[in-house]
């Protein structure tokens, strides 16, 4: 990993963030550091090369900071053309800013809770294209259900600050056929290089 300046002012103003005991919710922290978020945006090239690739075509989130306390994670993530995320969940808040490319973001808001069978049903609440220099918080329980899509054309990327560690932030899928609710672990498929992964296995 190898910060730029913008990045190293993000990563800072994260921290400082977190740190203040005045701000007492996710949604006051999230605001806090959007400045910074925003002035990276506004670089034309804040990240190492590498940070702007796909992984073998597919979607990557790349790694480009992890807080020394495990708080957050800041992750590159490329979407090539007409990839998409499917439906998931972020369990505790993110931030992200759009830095190259578009980005057909849908919101879902759960209509009922998880049944013993872990099955959820989910409604569409909003559906937005976002473009460069634009930025949106997860603040869940109430707004962590998204799906991602770049109609292209081109590759996106957005730069996605995120609650705890890659390998321990809270993530979930959902399986459209039956409404049903999986473990969605980011993985390392090399170094600095995550891939979520819904666990269809799990019970």
């Amino acid at each position: 990993m190898a910060p730029t300046a913008m990045l190293d002012a993000l990563i800072d103003a994260v921290g400082a963030a977190l740190d203040n005991a005045e701000l007492t919710d996710d949604r006051a922290r999230t605001e806090a550091f959007r400045p910074a978020m925003a002035a990276l945006l506004a670089d034309p090239d804040p990240l190492p090369d590498w940070a702007y690739e796909p992984w073998q075509g597919a979607a990557v989130g790349n790694l480009v900071h992890v807080d020394d306390d495990s708080r957050f994670h800041i992750l590159s993530v490329v979407f090539p053309e007409s990839t998409s995320s499917g439906v998931h969940y972020h369990g505790c808040w993110g931030l992200i800013g759009y830095l190259r490319g578009g980005d057909e973001e849908t919101r879902f808001r759960q209509t009922a809770k998880r049944d013993q069978q872990g099955i959820v049903d989910l409604e569409v609440a909003s559906r937005h294209v976002w473009h460069q220099g634009d930025i949106t918080a997860l603040l869940p329980p109430g707004d962590g259900w998204h799906r991602v899509r770049n109609p292209g054309p081109g590759t996106g990327v957005s730069i996605h600050v995120l609650c705890m560690r890659p390998d321990d932030h809270p993530h979930e899928f959902w399986r459209r056929d039956d409404g049903k609710v999986f473990p969605f672990p980011f993985r390392e498929v090399a170094p600095d290089r995550w891939v979520a992964m819904p666990d269809l296995d799990h019970s």
